[in-house]
């Protein structure tokens, strides 16, 4: 790590999603999504349609994937939440790795944040449940009656963060923080040990694929093993 010390991080901010990327949320996601579709009388029992879930706003994947209108859609919004507050969060756990690979970024200089599209109060208990939060700078998440994608959340991070954009990365598991990432002009991570695969991520354009937490550690800082 001489070597790494001696050139600096290859960024300076390194910026996570939470969901499929620092922590796996178990069933909390699905189950709480198909919880809100039974209240709608859609009975859901494709495991691979409940974890379309896992990633984009709510608000979307309940319009894109069930053409519910916007009446609908706050109702499932409003069940999904109540549902996932009462036992989701409880079922976050971090990855292997990702605590020590938090703690390694911030030894190495790098500023360590967290851009998501869950609603603030939901990204900070999942962050402080799974031990993470005293190691993340920034948490970035969105207000519970706003509506956006998750390219304005990262813009609205980038802006408080007042870092050159070729200084920051995005990593996240999805297409959606690739998206997010291209839109703003900056790098992005993709995770292969999340919830997308290494199609989609391609796909969407991320720059470099990391198959575990150590790969992401050195794609960061610049170091050989983990450049994909």
């Amino acid at each position: 790590m001489a070597d790494t010390a001696a050139r600096g991080p290859r960024y300076d901010v390194a910026l996570f999603d939470i969901d499929g990327t620092l922590c796996d949320p178990g069933t909390g996601i699905t189950s709480a999504a198909q919880h809100a579709l039974a209240r709608l009388g859609i009975d859901e029992q494709d495991p691979a349609a409940l974890r379309r879930f896992v990633g984009p706003p709510l608000e979307h994947s309940f319009r894109d994937y069930y053409a519910l209108d916007a009446e609908q859609v706050t109702a499932a919004v409003r069940h999904y939440r109540e549902s996932y507050q009462r036992q989701g969060l409880d079922q976050y756990r971090a990855y292997d790795g990702v605590a020590s690979l938090l703690r390694r970024l911030r030894d190495a200089g790098v500023a360590v944040s967290v851009v998501t599209a869950k609603i603030q109060p939901f990204a900070e208990q999942a962050l402080l449940s799974t031990g993470l939060r005293g190691l993340v700078d920034l948490v970035s998440g969105r207000a519970p009656d706003e509506v956006v994608t998750k390219d304005v959340t990262l813009a609205a991070a980038l802006a408080r963060l007042a870092v050159p954009r070729d200084r920051v990365v995005m990593i996240g598991d999805r297409e959606h923080d690739v998206h997010a990432a291209q839109a703003n002009d900056i790098d992005c991570i993709g995770v292969l040990y999340g919830y997308g695969t290494r199609d989609e991520l391609l796909a969407a354009g991320a720059t470099h694929t990391a198959r575990t937490p150590d790969d992401v550690e050195h794609l960061v800082l610049g170091t050989a093993p983990g450049v994909h």
